[in-house]
């Protein structure tokens, strides 16, 4: 197997579904450690007990990852007025191009405002066949 590291920052918006309670459509861009641009989009549900989410990452030039939360996302209490911080492990579901047959996680460490901006850093360990 081979192993792929990267790490990205994307930014963007998310922002509540329209008749959905508690259910949140995020959407970032931004740059791999690479220098490629990269895409993510989920949906995240609030649970009782944090967040699910699930998704795809697309890398240009590599193709995508799907990805579903591992147990549940976790919020931390608020440092700063405004800013939600929190973090979540997600596992590969399915990946195409380069990524085809990937498995393994991908961790996340997102702050989301009030005015629904979103910074998520991930840092991605994968295995392709």
């Amino acid at each position: 197997m081979a192993e792929i590291l990267f790490a990205t920052e994307s930014k963007g918006k998310g922002a509540p579904v329209e008749g959905r309670e508690g259910v949140f459509h995020v959407g970032c861009s931004g740059t791999g450690s690479q220098g490629e641009s990269v895409t993510f989009e989920s949906k995240v549900v609030m649970t009782d007990d944090g967040f699910k989410e699930d998704g795809t990452i697309t890398y240009a030039g590599r193709r995508s990852l799907k990805f579903t939360t591992v147990g549940s996302g976790h919020m931390a209490p608020r440092a700063v007025s405004g800013l939600n911080h929190g973090a979540a492990l997600w596992t590969i579901t399915q990946g195409d191009g380069e990524f085809s047959g990937a498995t393994r996680l991908i961790t996340s460490n997102f702050t989301f405002s009030d005015q629904g901006d979103v910074v998520d850093n991930q840092y991605v360990r994968i295995y392709t066949p």
